[in-house]
């Protein structure tokens, strides 16, 4: 799972720098004005809502996923709370962008990835729990998590180290957001040339 998982980042990764090149190099977005406004403002309140999620996964997974079944907290909500976040994180970014087509196609790619992910740790957490993995994946869904009151104990020993690794990565998360808006406020005050165009 780690190999799969050192992948995944990897895949995220270049995802990423692809959309802060596009974001560099083209120009004719559909969402200008008051509605850009309010997309760049959702964008943020769902990269900060993504984030926040993913570090209050951090805190519960804490190194015990692949040892524990977990079923509280957010895992009392979904399965696989960290796509989720960082589904969310996505759509924002692709939001900030005001551009149509990099907030669909952004959301979709990393869905679509954290889809195989999903499938092929759900296989493994089945082969490791049997019978309490079965009941667990009747009663939460997979993704998107349900409403309701997450249970939760009252106490959760928390390995600092992956602790601190969610709060890099959320400052990484910022980072690129911060970028992506910095990029697009300089290309569209004339800094460079547009290459091409990306409603």
């Amino acid at each position: 799972m780690a190999r799969t998982s050192t992948q995944r980042l990897l895949a995220t990764q270049v995802l990423l720098l692809l959309t802060l090149a596009a974001v560099v190099l083209s120009d004719g977005r559909a969402l200008e004005g008051v509605p850009g406004l309010l997309a760049q403002v959702l964008g943020f309140l769902l990269v900060v809502g993504g984030t926040l999620w993913r570090i209050w996964t951090s805190a519960f997974i804490a190194g015990r996923k692949e040892v524990d079944l977990l079923e509280s907290g957010p895992y009392a909500r979904c399965r696989h709370p960290l796509y989720f976040g960082s589904f969310v994180v996505g759509l924002g970014i692709g939001l900030t962008t005001r551009s149509v087509i990099l907030t669909a196609v952004l959301p979709i790619a990393l869905g679509a990835g954290f889809w195989v992910a999903i499938r092929s740790e759900d296989r493994l957490l089945a082969d490791r729990h049997g019978a309490a993995w079965a009941t667990f994946q009747q009663r939460v869904p997979a993704f998107w998590p349900r409403i309701g009151a997450a249970r939760g104990p009252g106490h959760w020993e928390v390995d600092l180290r992956v602790f601190r690794k969610a709060f890099l990565d959320a400052a990484s998360v910022l980072s690129v957001w911060l970028l992506v808006l910095l990029l697009d406020t300089l290309r569209m005050q004339g800094a460079w040339q547009a290459w091409f165009e990306l409603p």
